[in-house]
């Protein structure tokens, strides 16, 4: 048997040799690894994850219905944009992206921003729970703060966001119907591109004035008297004075024959609703994966959301409206404005 002690200075050198070599092939070996993780399989691709962020600020908005008729709404909106709206933006991400929400409160009572997100931080609920636990009580914002919401989608979709606040003496449900609520749309970047609409129904909010407000409210629109007060519009004022409504009190979506629309619907109130767009199928891309609504009618428990495909094979002005038609009587109508494609194929949508 031959101990270290025995070995001669050569042996002793290629053994400290061979040493340095394994040192430098685990080296080489782990860097050629983290290359492979990094650029995904080693396809010379980098894979590095991308931030969608958005800046959002709490504010009031006043939404004119004419007539002396104003909801002196809460809304979210864009830091860049004038004004707030309702809903607030529609927010669009990838699979595999992170969704990072900056959003300032501008009001003179705590709101916050609460996703129906899954598998995300504490810090990110934007709930009651934040400040009960201790954990990211600053979700809860204080008037005049901030707080970041960060969010990894894992499957596309339809969600939304809300506040979920009931400080001021409002309870949450009056946060919510005060505008405080808007869309979420995770997008497969692997998949076609589709124009995406979002549509919200709810009930209007509290913090009103004048006579004739439309009780229940679509993308915070609404006609009292629905598609007969509009017919009447006609009837007393022409085509002009209907198209003034359009986007006012009635909202308009305009597409093309032969143009797939992913028409994105929310109920946001506390009854139920139900969407029907005439002369078109009504495709359910989330809840019946791909089958039709029987009854070309999507029926919308509160809180509910689906993802239509809507595809107009005609021309021409359609109604679509909630089908509890007492609701729609009360203001629930919209049109879809449908023209002929003269390229002779659908527009592309999407972002």
């Amino acid at each position: 048997m031959t101990y270290l002690s025995d070995r001669g200075p050569a042996e002793e050198r290629n053994l400290a040799l061979l040493g340095f070599l394994i040192v430098v092939i685990v080296a080489a070996v782990a860097a050629i690894f983290a290359v492979f993780v990094i650029k995904g399989g080693g396809d010379g691709k980098v894979e590095a994850q991308t931030i969608r962020e958005y800046n959002l600020e709490i504010v009031p908005a006043d939404i004119d219905y004419g007539n002396g008729n104003v909801w002196h709404a809460w809304t979210y909106k864009l830091a860049e944009d004038a004004v707030g709206t309702v809903p607030g933006p529609t927010l669009h991400v990838n699979v595999g992206e992170k969704l990072v929400v900056n959003v300032v409160n501008k009001l003179d009572i705590v709101h916050s921003f609460h996703s129906h997100f899954s598998n995300y931080d504490m810090e990110s609920d934007g709930s009651q729970l934040n400040t009960i636990s201790g954990i990211g009580a600053g979700a809860m914002i204080p008037p005049g703060e901030s707080w970041t919401y960060e969010f990894e989608p894992s499957e596309e979709g339809i969600l939304y966001y809300h506040c979920h606040s009931a400080d001021g003496g409002r309870h949450i449900t009056e946060h919510i119907h005060q505008g405080l609520y808007g869309g979420i749309v995770v997008h497969d970047p692997e998949g076609p591109p589709v124009r995406d609409e979002v549509l919200f129904m709810s009930e209007i909010g509290f913090d009103t004035e004048g006579d004739s407000l439309p009780p229940y409210i679509m993308n915070g629109m609404g006609l009292p008297g629905g598609e007969h007060a509009l017919e009447q519009v006609f009837l007393e004022s022409g085509i002009e004075a209907v198209a003034a409504q359009f986007n006012k009190t009635v909202p308009l979506f305009e597409s093309k024959v032969g143009e797939e629309m992913r028409f994105h619907v929310i109920n946001i109130g506390d009854v139920i609703h139900s969407f029907h767009a005439h002369n078109v199928k009504h495709i359910s891309m989330g809840t019946l994966n791909g089958e039709q609504w029987a009854g070309n009618l999507l029926p919308l428990v509160p809180g509910q959301a689906d993802t239509l495909s809507l595809t107009f094979t005609k021309p021409g002005l359609w109604l679509f409206h909630c089908h509890v038609v007492a609701h729609a009587d009360a203001g629930m109508i919209g049109v879809f404005s449908v023209a002929e494609d003269t390229a002779g194929e659908p527009s592309p949508g999407g972002q």
